[in-house]
């Protein structure tokens, strides 16, 4: 597999219904920008926000297992010693 050093980009085409194509247009002309920027700038923010959610999800995971386990050390009778020290 061929890779792609910094700065290089690859062409992405898409087909579109004639009115998405008209109100990206519209939204990219409100902006100033250019329809390419504006995709591209759209792109990386729906990705950006879909790797945060990944983190949380993937964190979140961990919290779960995390409270398992401690909820099962917490409740078991080796540690219920510690429940007459109070």
């Amino acid at each position: 597999m061929r890779t792609r050093g910094p700065g290089r980009k690859v062409r992405l085409s898409i087909e579109v219904e004639p009115d998405l194509h008209r109100r990206v247009k519209i939204a990219a002309t409100e902006r100033d920008m250019t329809m390419k920027d504006y995709v591209v700038r759209l792109l990386e923010s729906v990705a950006a926000e879909e790797a945060l959610r990944k983190d949380d999800r993937e964190t979140a995971g961990l919290a779960r297992l995390s409270a398992a386990a401690f909820a099962r050390d917490w409740e078991s009778e080796e540690d219920s010693v510690y429940d007459e020290l109070s």
